[in-house]
């Protein structure tokens, strides 16, 4: 794609109603069309913008939003999404992967406390899960998981438990990886499951990303 593409996606995307501002950011190592960065404006539905940007995109320039790598993200430094874009192609064999996608993540500190709130959507739906922790990073990225989990939960109809057993963040060369273990228990027995995801921007958001990424596999029978 060349940069006058790039330029024409940005144009047509600062039209959209909703969006304040928004940058597109070439894929590097040339696996896919890049990030898409927006800033919202403020009090705006984020979901609804969302949904306009992805038609947009899949109708006038023929990119696909890859629904796993999704980032909406709201809390007390404002509101802004980033998507990652890649080129739309036909799957016959298998159809859409029955997975959640990653809708909001809203975070609320109060004293010593943080209560972490992560939606997920699916098949049309969505559900909310929320968890608190203390006010430290550690505490926040456990709340993060645990509220992310409450949600994969809710989808399932609470027909199966998970417990976050442990997260880390550990760096990997010069970049950083979120690792998760955790415990599902459903109806078979228990299995330890494992999840990791590579921090772009936003820890929290890789926290989302690599308890999902451990679960999926998983979640594909119990969704189907």
């Amino acid at each position: 794609m060349s940069v006058s593409d790039y330029r024409d996606i940005v144009a047509a995307l600062r039209a959209v109603p909703g969006v304040a501002e928004a940058d597109v950011e070439p894929d590097g190592e040339g696996d896919g069309l890049g990030l898409l960065r927006l800033g919202l404006t403020p009090g705006v539905d984020e979901v609804a913008v969302a949904t306009e940007v992805g038609k947009l995109l899949r109708e006038r320039f023929g990119i696909g939003v890859d629904a796993e790598r999704v980032q909406l993200i709201e809390d007390a430094l404002g509101a802004g999404a980033a998507f990652s874009l890649e080129e739309e192609e036909a799957d016959d064999d298998t159809g859409p992967r029955k997975r959640p996608s990653i809708k909001r993540m809203h975070l609320v500190s109060s004293g010593l406390e943080v209560t972490a709130a992560v939606t997920l959507g699916f098949s049309g739906g969505t559900c909310i899960g929320e968890a608190s922790g203390t006010a430290t990073q550690s505490g926040v990225h456990r709340a993060v998981a645990a509220a992310t989990l409450r949600a994969v939960e809710g989808l399932l109809g609470q027909a199966v438990r998970f417990e976050l057993e442990h997260i880390e963040v550990a760096p990997t060369g010069r970049d950083r990886t979120v690792i998760v273990s955790i415990t599902m228990l459903s109806a078979n027995g228990s299995e330890k499951l494992t999840g990791a995801a590579a921090v772009r921007e936003d820890v929290r958001q890789a926290v989302i990303r690599a308890s999902l990424d451990a679960l999926n596999r998983r979640l594909e029978t119990f969704l189907a």
